[in-house]
C-alpha cells in the first residue's frame, strides 16, 4: 500500500518548519533527488516527512531515507524540474550541512552516493587495514547484511549492504584506502594481488563471536577501479525447518511425500537470491542421510553437511555439473543433489538418474512452476522423459516480514482492493511504522512465498503435448493448485507481510 501526499501540493509551494530542513539536509535532498513537502508529528510522537520524487514507487530509496533520517517517509510524485525549483526555494539561505559521521574512527561518511571523501583520521593511521576490513564485516553481520558491495568512484568508494534483499547505501571512504582494502581481501581469499585487470573469485572464513562465517569474494575491474562483492554465509547456522522458511503445513506434507520416494526429480525454481539453495538443504534434512548415500555437486558448496559427500564444481579442470553427475552415478548414490541445471547435458543426466532409481534434487532459474515445466522441454529433453521423471516443482520468492516491534494494522483503501483484485476478506493489512529494531524500514527478516506443482496425470499429459507455460498455468487454476499469489495473500491475511511487499514480490 503506497501512501502519497495529494498531488496538488508542489515542491515549490511547500512551507516547512526549520526542523524539517534540519532533518532532511540539502546534501541529502540533492543526493537522493528529493524535496521535502510536508512535516507532521503524530500524537504518539512519530514524525512523518513527505518528500517529492520522480520515483514514487522506489521502496528501496524510501527505506534508505527512513533509516538515515530516523522517521517515516512518504513519497509523492513530482517532475525533475519541480524538485530542482523546490530545493532551490527551500534551502536558498541554508548552508550545506556536513553529513553525519557514522564511522568516524575509519574516516568514513554515512549514506553518501558520491561526494568528497573524508580524510582518514589519526586513528585510522594507527590501525591496520586488517582491522578496517574486519570492522566492516562485523558491522555487516550486526546489521544482518547478506552481501557487502565496495564500489569505487572518482572521489569516494561507496559501501552498500544488502539487507533483507534490499540494497542500502551505508557509508563512503577515501579512495586512497581502496587499493589496500582490495589487496587485503585478495590475500584473505587466496587471490592474485598483482592481477587487477581480470575478474577473480575466492573465499575465506572469519569468526565473529560464537559463529564462523564463510565469506565469498568476487572482485571485478570496473571504470573506477576494482569492485568487490562479499557474500556472508553463517557456517554454524542454516534454517532447516520448512515451517520457519515460510512453508505451510499442507506444503510441508506435499514435500515430505516427494522426498520420501526412492526415485524421481524435484526442482526448486525462482530468480537469483530467492532462497532456492536454502530450501534444498532444508529438504535434505528431511532425508535420513546416515542410512542413505547422499552425494551433492555444487557451485559453490554453501554449507557443510554431516553424512553427505559434497563435490565442488571446477570447470577449468573439466569438473562440470554433467561430468560430476556422471561420476556420481558410479558411486552407488541413493540421493543426488545437483546445485543447478544449467544446460542440456546436465538436464539429461539428471533425468536419467531419476529414472534409474535415484532421488534427484536440483534448482532451476524460472519465474514459476509452469514456466519451469516448459523450459525443461526448451532445453532439449524429451517431453515424455520429463513427464516420467518429474515428481514435483517448487517455485518460490523471498518477501520481507513486517517488523514485529512496530507493526500495526491499517485499512486497505478501496482503490488498492480493486487494482489488485483482492479477496473480500482482506479488510486490513499489517504495516511497520519503523523503529530501531528494523532500522526504520518497517521490515525485519524474510520468509518465502511458494507454490508446489505435484505432477498429476493431467499435468504429465500437458507436458507430453508440449503445452506452453500459459496453458499449464490455466490447467493449474482448473485443478485448484495454490499459486505464488495465493501463498502471498495468505501471508497478508496472517499479518506476516504488508500489501506493499505483496505487490513488490509477486506478479499479479
Amino acid at each position: 500500500m503506497k501512501e502519497q501526499q495529494p498531488s496538488n501540493l508542489r515542491p515549490a509551494d511547500a512551507d516547512l518548519p526549520p526542523e524539517a530542513l534540519a532533518l532532511l539536509t540539502r546534501e541529502i535532498a540533492e543526493r537522493y533527488e528529493v524535496c521535502p513537502l510536508a512535516y507532521i508529528t503524530a500524537p504518539d510522537g512519530q514524525v512523518f516527512l513527505t518528500v517529492a520524487t520522480t520515483e514514487p514507487g522506489n521502496a528501496s530509496m524510501r527505506d534508505q531515507l527512513q533509516q538515515l533520517l530516523g522517521c517515516r517517509i512518504l513519497l509523492s510524485p513530482a517532475t525533475e524540474a519541480e524538485i530542482t525549483r523546490g530545493i532551490a526555494r527551500q534551502y536558498h539561505a541554508l548552508p550545506m550541512d556536513t553529513p553525519r559521521d557514522l564511522l568516524a574512527e575509519l574516516g568514513i561518511v554515512a549514506g553518501a552516493k558520491e561526494q568528497s571523501p573524508v580524510a582518514p583520521t589519526a586513528r585510522v593511521a594507527e590501525r591496520t587495514i586488517t582491522t578496517v576490513v574486519e570492522d566492516l564485516i562485523q558491522r555487516a553481520v550486526n546489521e544482518r547484511a547478506t552481501d557487502i558491495h565496495l564500489q569505487p568512484h572518482a572521489k569516494s568508494v561507496l559501501v552498500r549492504f544488502r539487507i533483507d534483499g534490499i540494497m542500502y547505501d551505508v557509508l563512503t571512504y577515501d579512495p586512497a584506502l581502496h587499493a589496500q582494502t582490495i589487496s587485503r581481501l585478495k590475500i584473505l581469499a587466496n587471490l592474485d594481488i598483482a592481477q587487477n585487470r581480470l575478474p577473480q573469485d575466492g573465499r575465506f572464513d572469519i569468526p565473529f563471536g560464537d559463529h564462523l562465517y564463510d565469506v565469498r569474494v568476487s572482485i571485478v575491474p570496473i571504470a573506477g577501479g576494482e569492485k568487490a562483492v562479499l557474500r556472508l554465509l553463517p557456517k554454524s547456522h542454516i534454517a532447516r525447518d520448512l515451517r520457519l522458511l515460510g512453508y505451510s503445513d499442507v506444503q510441508q506434507e506435499l514435500l515430505r511425500e516427494i522426498v520420501e520416494k526412492p526415485f524421481g526429480m524435484l526442482l526448486v525454481t525462482g530468480p537469483t537470491g530467492s532462497g532456492k539453495t536454502t530450501t534444498i538443504y532444508a529438504l535434505l534434512s528431511r532425508i535420513d542421510c546416515a542410512a542413505k548415500n547422499v552425494i551433492t555437486i555444487e557451485d559453490p558448496i554453501e554449507y557443510q553437511l554431516k553424512h553427505v559427500s559434497q563435490i565442488q564444481v571446477h570447470p577449468k579442470i573439466g569438473l562440470t555439473f554433467d561430468a560430476g553427475l556422471r561420476a556420481i552415478l558410479r558411486q552407488d548414490p541413493d540421493v543426488i543433489l545437483v546445485g543447478e541445471i544449467r544446460d542440456e547435458e546436465t538436464l539429461i543426466m539428471a533425468v536419467q538418474a531419476s529414472l534409474t532409481g535415484h532421488l534427484v534434487l536440483s534448482t532451476l532459474h524460472c519465474n514459476d512452476a509452469a514456466a519451469a515445466a516448459a523450459r525443461l522441454i526448451d532445453m532439449g529433453a524429451e517431453p515424455y522423459l520429463i513427464a516420467s521423471s518429474l515428481s514435483g516443482i517448487v517455485a518460490q520468492r523471498l518477501v520481507r516480514r513486517v517488523c514485529a516491534g512496530c507493526g500495526i494494522d491499517v485499512p486497505v483503501p478501496e482503490s488498492d482492493r480493486q487494482r489488485l483484485h483482492l479477496p473480500g476478506d482482506i479488510l486490513t493489512t499489517r504495516q511497520g511504522k519503523g523503529c530501531e529494531q528494523c532500522r526504520n524500514t518497517g521490515y525485519r527478516g524474510r520468509q518465502c512465498v511458494s507454490e508446489i506443482l505435484v505432477l498429476t496425470e493431467q499435468l504429465q499429459a500437458a507436458i507430453i503435448r508440449k503445452e506452453s507455460a500459459g496453458d499449464i498455468r490455466e490447467l493449474m487454476r482448473k485443478l485448484q493448485i495454490p499459486t505464488l499469489r495465493d501463498s502471498a495473500l495468505e501471508k497478508v491475511r496472517a499479518g506476516i507481510i504488508s500489501l506493499e511487499e505483496y505487490t513488490r514480490a509477486v506478479m499479479v
